[in-house]
């Protein structure tokens, strides 16, 4: 069976976290604020264009991805939330 992955989120001085479900590939956001977590809802939903690493230094390519399709894609795309929304992935915070 397969963990969930957790990453804490903070915004305006308020935390969360968001929850990716490996087996059902679905995520989950947990914020008090419902603006927020609107907010953070919708970019998860919205499929993105992003620039990645390819083989060297300044190689870089654009791929396009579903947050919901796997682990590795939630995980980029939480790279890029600050940027579009604000919000900060408290990337060393464990969530229980």
């Amino acid at each position: 069976m397969q963990e969930n992955y957790k990453v804490a989120v903070q915004h305006n001085n308020k935390c969360g976290y968001i929850e990716y479900d490996q087996a059902n590939k679905t995520i989950k956001v947990v914020f008090d604020d419902p603006a927020t977590r609107q907010i953070i809802e919708n970019y998860m939903a919205s499929e993105h264009v992003i620039r990645i690493p390819g083989e060297g230094l300044l190689d870089f390519k654009e791929v396009t991805i579903r947050p919901s399709e796997s682990v590795e894609n939630f995980k980029t795309a939480l790279t890029r939330i600050w940027e579009k929304t604000g919000v900060h992935v408290d990337w060393s915070r464990p969530v229980a």
